[in-house]
């Protein structure tokens, strides 16, 4: 048994369930491209292509109905292990040995290794066999994470969200940001780059990007195959007052994209690292370190894992404040996810729940005793405002029918739900506060709660924690006024 030193860990399972919730409440993606031909350096050879120019639709679409798809708890073929430092490695290879393991790897931008077992080992008993070892700090499986002034923008007027939250007044007093501010979107990538056969979100064009990374691919080109990154990007960053599309709340500020979610295509294509919980760990990590400030996660997993609160908490004391969707589950089993359960015990991390156009929890938004505030996330049952479109959050992304043909070049103007859509504006919001020079990720945390409209019980609730957050009445509270 070897212990290599990549620059990428082998992992290896099935494909990524999304926490879109599109259409219905919690709704979940029910086709596969498995008729694809699986290629290896599929999305290189995408890249490589004759360029294509992007094509937008600039009419609104409704999603399609998608349905949920049964998915793993935990990642097989590894186990994520943080050995104490004088362990030698000798004795790390015999412990990991007496389990079934066949190397020892350590990747980058991360404080553990990855245990490699043969792919039908059960990670869960795995884990718990070295727990109790002497120089084990944890051992764990991972678990698999999914998705879950008034601008001149002539979609803007669907855009119910920007307006419930004040925003052209919001903007009044913060125009966006000056463009110091970097916000990592830790997802399945975005549409920002032109190349080959992928082409740039054209109401991305004005938006700053700096260097991102893609964890699936390990490469610096993190692209998005899904939407689901690109969606999430626009309610943050849509280049704004551009006369196109809609707007985004926080135009002007800088993203890194990040890409950690394994989705379909990346599945289809063989994408050499497919998804863990710990891959999101050390995401924050190169994030942080690379001048990020602000991070958001419309992300969860069904099992705790201490690689990523590890994580978390080194990034918020390097300064960031990171922002976590709460999960769609609310519906059904309200069962929680994480890394939004870890929030309530953070200083500069908040979990978001969603609401609907009434200002009330959207049905799918997961109610539990870590949700500490809440924000737009739709509600595509329903048009409570007549407009004649689904109460969804309304970005550009790709066309949806594109999209599932493996084109990803096209592209309309969507309305989705969630709290993966709701995290966005929460994110946008401390963008705008840490602009202004409020840069403690706890005082961020603060001021969203103090000033923040209760929507239930006096003081904070599991349905929309302490209430919906409120960025003008924030600033002007700050003592930011124009």
């Amino acid at each position: 048994m070897t212990r290599k030193r990549p620059s990428m860990p082998w992992i290896r399972t099935g494909t990524v369930f999304l926490a879109l919730a599109l259409l219905h409440a919690g709704g979940w993606r029910s086709w596969r491209p498995g008729d694809v031909a699986r290629a290896s350096n599929t999305k290189q050879a995408m890249l490589s292509q004759a360029p294509r120019e992007a094509v937008s639709f600039d009419t609104p679409l409704d999603a399609p109905r998608r349905t949920r798809a049964n998915r793993p708890t935990y990642v097989p073929g590894h186990i994520v292990v943080k050995f104490a430092e004088d362990v030698p490695d000798r004795a790390m290879r015999m412990m990991s040995a007496l389990v079934g393991a066949t190397e020892v790897t350590e990747p980058s931008y991360a404080d553990f290794s990855y245990v490699i077992i043969p792919p039908d080992s059960d990670p869960v008993e795995t884990a718990a066999m070295l727990r109790g070892q002497p120089g084990v700090v944890y051992a764990e499986a991972d678990a698999a994470i999914y998705p879950d002034y008034e601008p001149n923008d002539p979609l803007y007027k669907y855009q119910w969200d920007l307006q419930k939250l004040d925003m052209p007044r919001s903007w009044d007093i913060n125009r966006g940001t000056s463009g110091k501010i970097t916000v990592a979107v830790l997802d399945s990538g975005v549409a920002y780059l032109t190349k080959g056969a992928l082409a740039q979100a054209p109401d991305l064009a004005g938006t700053a990007f700096v260097p991102g990374w893609d964890f699936i691919w390990n490469d610096s080109e993190p692209v998005d195959l899904d939407g689901h990154g690109t969606h999430v990007t626009g309610t943050i960053a849509q280049t704004t007052n551009n006369n196109v599309g809609v707007a985004g709340m926080a135009f002007n500020v800088k993203i890194m994209p990040v890409k950690v979610l394994y989705t379909d295509w990346d599945d289809a294509w063989d994408a050499p690292y497919p998804y863990g919980s710990s891959t999101v760990a050390r995401a924050i990590r190169y994030a942080v370190d690379n001048g990020a400030r602000v991070m958001n996660l419309s992300i969860g997993a069904k099992a705790s894992n201490q690689a990523t609160l590890d994580a978390m908490q080194y990034a918020i004391g390097k300064g960031a404040f990171l922002v976590v969707s709460a999960g769609n589950d609310g519906d059904a089993q309200n069962v929680a996810t994480w890394p939004a359960s870890y929030c309530k015990e953070l200083a500069g991390a908040i979990a978001v729940a969603a609401l609907d156009y009434n200002y009330q929890r959207a049905p799918y938004s997961t109610h539990r005793d870590y949700v500490e505030i809440a924000a737009p996330g739709g509600n595509t049952a329903a048009d409570a405002n007549h407009d004649g479109y689904a109460d969804g959050i309304l970005q550009q992304t790709f066309d949806d029918a594109a999209q599932a043909s493996g084109v990803f070049n096209r592209f309309a103007y969507t309305f989705w739900q969630g709290t993966s859509m709701a995290a966005p504006h929460v994110t946008a919001f401390a963008a705008l506060l840490m602009d202004q020079g409020i840069t403690s990720p706890a005082a961020i945390e603060a001021a969203m709660k103090k000033f923040a409209t209760d929507l239930g019980p006096a003081g904070r609730d599991n349905d929309t924690g302490y209430g919906a957050i409120e960025p003008r009445a924030t600033l002007r509270g700050l003592g930011v006024a124009r």
